[in-house]
């Protein structure tokens, strides 16, 4: 067991809103001395040094979490199902839910997972995050829809972390442009630490180095990287 840092300013309370392997990743990596962490989840999780709560983000019920002071809050989405309605309730009317519930709660920053698939199938090339995302199906649409309504609602205070296909070490075949979960929970944790007033623009392309091929889409993470995050090779 160890001594809690007696010094409030290093002690930091972590909520993560949607906690699931992601964020048990991210758990791994963070320092369980300095760290108080929360979880959000449909089902209430068992782990040591976690804090967790049971809500369902498309009840009508509100969180009540405002007597603590949240140095980040981590919204990782997911869609009730696969499929157009499944991606509304997940990503649209679950944000409009947690705002109402941040209304009450005090908080720092929002750290919001996002994903690549907001570039359309005909965005070829090198896409950055200068590029304008033309969505090539629903749920690249209902992504958009969900990164503006984020914006909305939280403004300054939101870094929006645009992850590429998610693998790990079960994966049989990885996406071209891709994102070990590990990378995902270590791309968290560097935005958890980093100094705010050094992150605008406040959205991030999260993909691995891969070799160019301009005939495809390529995820560009240049951006991410000059402010001084590498991601672990993993093959």
């Amino acid at each position: 067991m160890c001594i809690r840092d007696r010094n409030y300013r290093m002690h930091k309370n972590i909520l993560i809103i949607g906690y699931g392997d992601i964020g048990s990743r991210l758990k791994s990596y963070l320092d369980n001395c300095n760290i108080s962490l929360y979880t959000l989840s449909r089902s209430a999780v068992e782990q040591d040094n976690v804090f967790s709560y049971q809500w369902d983000w498309l009840s009508e019920k509100l969180f009540d979490l405002n007597d603590i002071y949240f140095d980040s809050i981590i919204i990782i989405p997911k869609p009730s199902e696969r499929n157009e309605d499944g991606y509304v309730d997940g990503f649209i009317k679950s944000v409009s839910n947690i705002e109402k519930s941040l209304a009450l709660t005090r908080y720092k920053k929002i750290i919001a997972i996002s994903s690549t698939r907001i570039y359309g199938a005909d965005q070829i090339g090198i896409l950055n995050e200068e590029i304008i995302p033309i969505p090539s199906d629903y749920r690249g649409a209902i992504i958009e829809e969900y990164e503006e309504l984020l914006k909305s609602l939280f403004g300054s205070k939101l870094t929006i972390l645009r992850f590429s296909g998610l693998y790990d070490e079960k994966s049989i075949k990885q996406p071209f442009n891709k994102l070990h979960r590990n990378n995902a929970a270590k791309a968290i944790k560097f935005f958890i630490d980093a100094d705010d007033g050094s992150l605008d623009p406040n959205t991030f392309n999260c993909s691995e180095d891969m070799n160019l091929i301009l005939s495809e889409r390529c995820i560009d993470n240049s951006k991410l990287k000059s402010f001084g995050l590498l991601f672990e090779q993993f093959t």
